[in-house]
């Protein structure tokens, strides 16, 4: 949000198709990593389906190092042109069985993504608790931005990955009894 004749603060959240594809392969090859954060499965889940030519334990390797760069590109207010799921990018380029899975598995997280992962979260209370921290401040908080990348998984997640990007699951924001509290904790900090 901005205002005229000062700086302010901006939140964006929603869904990130590089992120929901990352955990699509990550789901649909059973490959075990582990996340940062810690993620449980795709809600709704998905069969177990390793493409013929697709090395799953390369993929393995491979993914963490891919998760990364995933996460920095979901974080960017103004993401490169080569996300980490372009096959011809550079994020690839270095992980050769990841690639191969991308690019055999494209067509099928395309119809997840389309089916299953364009839900709209429900409108968070970030006015009302902007407000609310300026009120107990006594000022206008900093100017911030903050994102808050939204995962289609199952269980409540709230993880702060860097002061201003938060990953969270489509049943916490749901809630607003943990959304509330854990957005003012952010704003908070930031303030």
């Amino acid at each position: 949000m901005r205002f005229a004749g000062r700086e302010s603060w901006q939140v964006s959240h929603g869904t990130n198709q590089t992120v929901n594809t990352a955990l699509f392969l990550r789901d649909t090859l059973a490959l075990s990593v582990d996340t940062v954060p810690e993620l449980p499965g795709l809600d709704p889940s998905v069969p177990v389906f390793v493409p013929p030519g697709v090395d799953r334990a390369g993929a393995a390797e491979e993914w963490l190092g891919w998760w990364a760069d995933v996460l920095d590109h979901a974080r960017t207010e103004v993401p490169s042109a080569a996300a980490p799921i372009d096959p011809a990018g550079p994020s690839l380029a270095v992980r050769p069985a990841l690639r191969a899975a991308v690019i055999a598995l494209r067509d099928a997280a395309a119809e997840y993504e389309r089916v299953h992962a364009n839900r709209t979260p429900g409108a968070l209370p970030i006015g009302e608790v902007v407000r609310g921290v300026e009120n107990r401040i006594g000022r206008y908080v900093k100017p911030f931005r903050l994102v808050i990348t939204v995962v289609s998984v199952q269980g409540l997640v709230w993880e702060r990955m860097t002061e201003s990007h938060v990953i969270a699951s489509e049943r916490f924001l749901g809630d607003p009894a943990r959304c509330a509290p854990a957005l003012r904790a952010v704003v908070e900090s930031l303030a």
